[in-house]
């Protein structure tokens, strides 16, 4: 093998690595009669609205209004989700990354990480 031909085969390998490192098999699962539209967002965004911080394995305050975004952001080194014990919505949140959640109707919503038991909260939207 050339020297070109080694230099390009090694830029293919690394470019096919990259796109498939673009792709993500999570998804949130949403109950089809919920009340809640997740959408994953990978990374650290700067959120325009409420956000909920996962940290030391536990769920930070939040109280946004009805069809507001709220971000949810996880500070620790574990992958959680937030999870309506409803059903009404389940959402990943890798470690270290952030994801979208979206409740459509005002109530209060009992919530836990499916991951860690003990993890439990409540988001109250108005």
């Amino acid at each position: 093998m050339t020297r070109r031909t080694h230099a390009i085969a090694i830029g293919l390998v690394l470019s096919v690595s990259a796109l498939a490192g673009c792709s993500s098999d999570k998804k949130a699962t949403p109950v089809a009669t919920a009340p809640a539209v997740s959408t994953p967002v990978g990374g650290s965004t700067a959120a325009a609205g409420p956000v909920l911080t996962i940290k030391d394995f536990a769920f930070g305050a939040v109280a946004p209004k009805a069809g507001e975004k709220i971000t949810l952001t996880n500070a620790d080194s574990a992958n959680h989700t937030v999870t309506a014990d409803d059903g009404s919505f389940s959402v990943d949140v890798a470690a270290g990354a952030s994801a979208n959640l979206t409740i459509a109707k005002a109530g209060s919503y009992a919530i836990h990480c499916k991951i860690h038991a003990r993890m439990k909260s409540t988001i109250v939207v108005s």
